[in-house]
């Protein structure tokens, strides 16, 4: 949504003001979402990084000495492990962030209350995207459209109490015969 987009539907500086500005807050918590979700990966990938480095520089310490290198083997055994958790970590973070994102694009209303009716264990993550999440989206929409902001049809509001301000509508009941006299 763009303010150039607004204008040319004929709004009001204000009221296009207030729409960017809750417009705006929406889009400012999922950007935040994206961006914890990016420290905490950067964060686990420099913890793979030094994990990695140390166990180059034990290699290089350990020379023959049969100790050492069972406790290399240890270590290595532990790191992998740890590794393969981190990643698992990684993976999941970038799918919860995906999934997020999706809400968000589908204008949901509340994410968790959303979250709760996919089934996360189905879903995953590709290049294109989240496989699978959109079919369950739809489905979730169709059962519960009140989880989700409607699509508004009227792009021009109306704000006259009889509808079309230009058109006279006279009324022909009993006010209508009193007032008449008094117009007079």
């Amino acid at each position: 949504m763009n303010r150039e987009f607004l204008e040319a539907l004929g709004l009001e500086k204000e009221t296009i003001d207030k729409i960017m500005g809750e417009h705006g807050k929406s889009v400012q918590s999922v950007k935040t979402k994206a961006e914890d979700a990016q420290a905490t990966v950067d964060g686990l990938q420099s913890q793979l990084a030094q994990r990695d480095k140390d166990i180059v520089e034990l290699k290089s310490k350990s020379g023959s000495s049969e100790e050492v290198q069972k406790q290399l083997e240890a270590l290595q055994g532990k790191y992998t492990e740890e590794t393969e958790d981190l990643q698992k970590q990684i993976s999941k973070t970038k799918l919860d962030s995906a999934i997020d994102l999706a809400l968000a694009k589908n204008k949901a209303r509340n994410g968790k209350a959303v979250r709760a009716l996919l089934e996360t264990d189905k879903l995953e993550l590709s290049d294109e995207g989240v496989k699978g999440l959109e079919e369950q989206l739809a489905t979730v929409k169709t059962d519960n459209p009140y989880l989700f902001e409607e699509e508004e049809e009227n792009t021009n509001p109306n704000f006259s109490r009889n509808g079309n301000p230009g058109k006279k509508i006279k009324d022909t009941g009993a006010f209508g015969a009193i007032a008449e006299k008094y117009k007079k």
